[in-house]
C-alpha cells in the first residue's frame, strides 16, 4: 500500500508539472501572439482599431503632427462626388506627400463608417519603404453623431458634418488639424502644425479664406470676412474648444444650425461661416497659400501668399484633380500619384515643371493657365524644401 501511495504521488506530482508546464506553455504563445498582433498593427480595443507603424519613439509622439480623417462610404448610388474610389485615390497621394516631405511622425486619427473603410485607407501605405512607413500611423474611431442629430449625418455629403462633434468624440486629444481628402502637400506638414503657435490667448480654430462663393448670389447665410473660410483644412484646439460661448462647441454650433438649416448649402462649412461670424475673435485666419484651389487661379491669382511664397497646400475641391478640366492642377496630383517613394524629390520636381510645360504648349483644358505665374507657383514651396 505505501508503494502504491508512492506511485499515486508520483503520478499527481507528474500531473501537476504536466498543468504547471501547459500553463506556462500556453502564457508564453499567449504574450508571443500579442506580440504578432501589435507589430501587425492592430490594437485590440472595441472602440477603436490602431494601425501603428513599427519605429515609433517616445520623442516621435511628442513631435508628431496629428490630423483628424473622416470616410464615410455611404450610398454607393450617390453622386460622383462621393464616390469612396475616388477618395481613397486622393488620399493616397495626400498621404504620401505628407510622407514625402515632413521630418516628423504623422498620426492620422480616422473616422469612418466601415472597418472595412479604414482597411482599405490604412493599407495605402502597405508598399512604401520602412524609412516612409514609419513616418505615420493610423487609428480607426466609429462614426458617432448624438441621438437627436442623426437628421446631420447625409446633409451635403454623407457625414460631411462629423467634423462638429469631434471635440466630444476625442476629449483626450488636445489639437489636431482637419484635412479633407482631396489635398497634396506641397510644404512640410510640420509648418502647418507651426501655425498653432500663431493663436493668441483665446483662438479655437484656423482655417483660410474662401476668396469664392461666399460673396455671390449662390450663398444664403452670413460669413466671416470679407470672403468667407474654407473648410478643408481646419485647425482645431479642442481643449479650447470645449468652453466657447454659447455652452461650448458643439452646443453653439447646433444653436446656428437649428436656426439656419433650411439656408444652408455647405453643410459644416456654411455653419462654420455663421458661427466665426458672430465669434471672429475666436479664429485665426490661415494664409490663402494652406489651402489653394482652382478658383483662386482661373480668373487670375487671387491669393498674394501664393505669389509671394509658392502655394504650400494645393486642394482638389470640385474634383479638379480628376475631372479633366483644370490640368494645371490635375498634373500636379498625378505626378504625386506616379511618383515612388524613396526616389529623389528632385526627380520629382522634374517631371512636374516638364509636365506644367507640357499643359500650356498643347493647350490642354486649364483656366488656371491665365495666371502667369502658375508653374512657378506650383512648385516654388517644393524646390525651397529641397533645393
Amino acid at each position: 500500500m505505501i508503494f502504491l501511495g508512492n506511485v499515486s504521488e508520483y503520478y499527481l506530482t507528474a500531473r501537476m508539472r504536466g498543468t504547471i508546464v501547459y500553463l506556462l506553455t500556453a502564457l508564453f504563445y499567449s504574450a508571443l501572439l500579442l506580440l504578432m498582433l501589435s507589430h501587425s498593427g492592430l490594437d485590440l480595443n472595441s472602440d477603436s482599431i490602431t494601425y501603428i507603424t513599427f519605429g515609433s519613439t517616445d520623442q516621435d509622439k511628442k513631435n508628431e503632427v496629428v490630423f483628424f480623417i473622416i470616410l464615410c462610404e455611404g450610398n454607393a448610388q450617390r453622386e460622383e462626388a462621393s464616390s469612396i474610389a475616388r477618395q481613397l485615390r486622393q488620399a493616397a497621394v495626400m498621404v504620401k506627400s505628407a510622407a514625402a516631405l515632413t521630418s516628423t511622425t504623422l498620426r492620422y486619427l480616422v473616422v469612418a463608417d466601415s472597418k472595412e473603410l479604414y482597411y482599405n485607407f490604412s493599407n495605402l501605405t502597405s508598399g512604401w519603404p520602412v524609412e516612409y512607413q514609419r513616418r505615420v500611423s493610423f487609428e480607426w474611431y466609429p462614426v458617432w453623431y448624438p441621438e437627436d442629430r442623426e437628421d446631420m449625418r447625409s446633409m451635403f455629403r454623407t457625414c460631411a458634418t462629423e467634423r462638429l462633434f469631434l471635440p466630444d468624440m476625442f476629449p483626450s486629444v488636445d489639437a489636431a488639424i482637419y484635412v479633407d481628402t482631396d489635398l497634396i502637400f506641397l510644404s512640410p506638414p510640420e509648418d502647418l502644425w507651426a501655425e498653432f503657435q500663431k493663436f493668441d490667448e483665446v483662438q479655437v480654430a484656423a482655417m483660410a479664406p474662401c476668396l469664392y462663393h461666399y460673396g455671390s448670389f449662390r450663398n444664403k447665410v452670413p460669413f466671416y470676412g470679407d470672403t468667407g473660410l474654407n473648410a478643408g483644412v481646419m485647425h482645431m484646439n479642442l481643449t479650447r474648444m470645449k468652453d466657447f460661448p454659447g455652452g461650448g462647441w458643439i452646443a453653439a454650433n447646433m444653436k446656428v444650425f437649428d436656426i439656419f438649416k433650411k439656408r444652408i448649402k455647405l453643410a459644416d462649412q456654411d455653419i462654420l461661416n455663421i458661427l466665426f461670424y458672430k465669434y471672429p475673435e475666436y479664429l485665426f485666419e490661415l494664409g490663402c497659400e494652406w489651402n489653394y484651389r482652382m478658383y483662386q487661379c482661373s480668373d487670375g491669382n487671387k491669393c498674394p501668399g501664393a505669389a509671394r511664397s509658392g502655394i504650400s497646400i494645393l486642394h482638389g475641391n470640385a474634383m479638379s484633380f480628376v475631372k479633366g478640366n483644370e490640368m494645371k492642377l490635375q498634373t500636379v496630383f498625378e505626378v504625386w500619384e506616379q511618383h515612388e517613394l524613396g526616389k529623389p524629390l528632385t526627380i520629382l520636381l522634374s517631371e512636374l515643371e516638364r509636365k506644367l510645360k507640357f499643359v500650356s504648349s498643347q493647350h490642354l483644358p486649364s483656366k488656371c493657365v491665365r495666371t502667369h505665374n502658375i508653374d512657378d507657383m506650383l512648385t516654388r514651396a517644393i524646390k525651397k524644401h529641397i533645393l
